[in-house]
């Protein structure tokens, strides 16, 4: 077990997971399809039931405030899902309510970090070098930086959930086995597997990495194995963190750990077995599964590019929700609104096709072009070599 940090004047704890508008009625994104079981059609950021129907944002909190562990399904870079998240929190610790967060993002060597953030010994603008934010977890930490404002703001206590990240190559290659006997302390003793309904799609993942092959036996346990640390770990941590702050227990993980009930909520069952559970997943529009959550946030699935535009799926299409007037999006002519119809010969139907067209591009050494529709007329826009091979 592990220690926190305590507040006796408080008395308890304190401050404690897309690649690359149309529609325009009312601001909101209806990409609904007709075989789906939700009843309206959601704005951003709009709240849904497991039964498809919509949800204020005070009935969310009432539902979650009556679990001991809330766990909150991340996209890792959508700002949508990190806004809902903040929102949610600011909802459960109204009127001086506490939880306890933990944040998937931060290893457990780094507790002593986040004591001292807890204690009031270490800035927010300090915390993002001390933890090591940037090589560790590499997403903007800007994305969190709220969360971790309102725990300062309110003394929620945060916590680190994970193991130190660096084992996972060590687990990768050695074993369990493998390991010295400092690292494997590092880890949960008793390991526990994924349900057999998950296997399957544990395995399709395995087979979207390069050097993976999911025939072969060995490398299907050893990633069986890793994401079962991984959840295990954070199950353990939530446990021992709620039993030490007398609060429920806030998770921010990727929404991979969250949905289904198969990742941490899994491990809590067997942690901690009496303990009421709420998992909240985000919905990108497209079929809708009831039991992946017991409640859903509507945000669509968005990126910005380097090009200094954000491109946001609507209704099957790419669109451009936002340009900045200084980057090169802008000074090539592209402008909120338009839709992205087509990148480098491939249609775009999802986010991937512009990561589909970056490879392509490079691998035939030739611009980069998008075909655009502005308001029924379509044009293209050449984006040039995105390597330049010239000597």
């Amino acid at each position: 077990m592990f220690q926190y940090i305590v507040d006796i004047r408080a008395g308890g704890l304190r401050a404690l997971c897309a690649l690359f508008f149309i529609l325009m009625i009312s601001g909101c994104s209806k990409q609904i399809h007709s075989d789906m079981a939700v009843s309206f059609l959601p704005c951003s950021g709009e709240f849904i039931s497991s039964a498809g129907d919509k949800l204020s944002l005070a009935d969310v909190v009432h539902n979650a405030s009556r679990a001991d562990y809330v766990l909150i399904g991340e996209g890792h870079t959508s700002l949508c899902d990190h806004d809902v998240q903040f929102k949610l929190i600011q909802g459960l610790t109204e009127n001086h309510r506490k939880v306890a967060i933990g944040f998937e993002m931060v290893s457990s060597d780094k507790q002593g970090v986040l004591n001292r953030f807890n204690l009031g010994q270490l800035s927010l603008d300090d915390l993002p070098e001390k933890l090591d934010w940037k090589n560790e977890w590499r997403y903007d930490f800007n994305f969190f930086r709220p969360v971790f404002e309102l725990a300062k703001e309110r003394e929620l206590t945060v916590a680190a959930l994970n193991f130190p990240f660096r084992l996972m190559k060590e687990v990768h290659t050695k074993g369990l086995e493998g390991l010295s006997a400092a690292d494997r302390a590092l880890l949960p003793q008793n390991v526990i597997m994924p349900p057999k309904e998950q296997e399957e799609g544990l395995k399709e993942v395995l087979s979207m990495h390069p050097n993976r092959d999911p025939s072969d036996s060995e490398q299907v346990q050893r990633f069986l194995l890793i994401q079962s640390l991984w959840d295990t770990t954070m199950a353990e941590r939530a446990v021992s963190l709620r039993h030490s702050a007398g609060t429920p227990v806030v998770v921010l993980a990727g929404a991979g750990h969250v949905e289904q009930g198969w990742g941490i909520a899994h491990r809590l069952k067997k942690l901690d077995p009496e303990a009421k559970i709420f998992m909240f997943m985000p919905w990108r529009g497209d079929d809708f599964y009831p039991a992946e959550a017991d409640s859903f946030f509507y945000c669509p699935p968005s990126y910005e590019s380097r090009l200094g535009m954000t491109v946001e799926m609507r209704q099957g299409k790419a669109v451009i929700v936002a340009v900045k007037r200084d980057q090169k999006a802008f000074k090539i002519g592209i402008r909120p609104g338009d839709v992205l119809a087509e990148a480098q010969g491939i249609p775009v139907h999802s986010l991937s096709a512009l990561h589909m067209a970056g490879s392509k591009a490079h691998k035939e050494n030739k611009p980069l072009v998008f075909k655009m529709n502005r308001r029924g007329n379509t044009f293209n826009i050449d984006l040039g070599l995105l390597v330049s091979t010239k000597k």
